[in-house]
C-alpha cells in the first residue's frame, strides 16, 4: 500500500541537495508527484508531493527531517489526483498595473476555480524616448467545476484590460 506526505522546507541549499533527496526517495521506490522548488541565491524554498510504499515512508521522511540546513515541516496527504479534463494551465499576459494579481484571482475564484499553482513574473522594458513599461506573466494551474468552460475564463480574463491576453495550453 502506497501512502502520500507533502514537505515543505526553507533554508540554505544546493541543486545538489534537492537531487540527493530525490534521490533517496527514488531509492525507497517513491516518487515526488508535485514539485515546486525556488532558489534565490543558496537558499531554498520548497513544497513536494511525495508518494511511496508505506514501509518505506519514515525512512524517506527521516532524510528530509535530518537535513541540517533545512527547516522541514512534513505533512500526511490523500493520495487523491484530480480528473485530467479538468485541469488547465493558461498563460496570462499583460501591461503591469497595481492590482493585477488581485484581478486576476477575484475572477477566478468568483467562478469556483482552484489554483494549483500560480507563478508571476515581471519585466522592465526600457524604451526609447525615456518611456518604459513593465511586461506581467502569470502561469496559472487551475482546475474548473465542471459547469465552467476554459473558454468563458480565458475570455473573463483578456476582458480585464484592452491589453491583457491568455494562451490556454494544451
Amino acid at each position: 500500500m502506497n501512502s502520500t506526505f507533502i514537505v515543505n522546507f526553507v533554508g540554505k541549499a544546493t541543486p545538489a541537495t534537492i537531487k540527493q533527496l530525490a534521490a533517496i526517495t527514488h531509492e525507497n521506490d517513491g516518487k515526488w508527484l508535485i514539485s515546486k522548488v525556488n532558489f534565490i541565491e543558496d537558499q531554498v524554498a520548497a513544497v513536494i508531493k511525495v508518494e511511496l510504499p508505506a514501509d518505506n515512508v519514515q525512512l524517506v521522511k527521516d532524510a528530509f527531517s535530518s537535513h541540517p540546513d533545512l527547516l522541514v515541516q512534513i505533512t500526511d496527504s490523500d493520495l487523491h489526483s484530480h480528473s485530467a479534463d479538468t485541469i488547465y494551465q493558461l498563460r496570462l499576459d499583460s501591461n503591469d498595473r497595481a492590482g493585477i494579481v488581485n484581478e486576476i484571482t477575484h475572477v477566478l475564484d468568483g467562478q469556483g476555480i482552484s489554483i494549483l499553482d500560480m507563478d508571476c513574473q515581471r519585466v522592465f522594458i526600457a524604451g526609447g524616448g525615456g518611456v518604459s513599461s513593465s511586461l506581467f506573466t502569470a502561469n496559472i494551474a487551475m482546475r474548473l467545476p465542471t459547469e465552467v468552460l476554459i473558454d468563458d475564463v480565458a475570455k473573463e480574463l483578456e476582458a480585464l484590460s484592452e491589453d491583457t491576453r491568455v494562451m490556454v495550453e494544451a
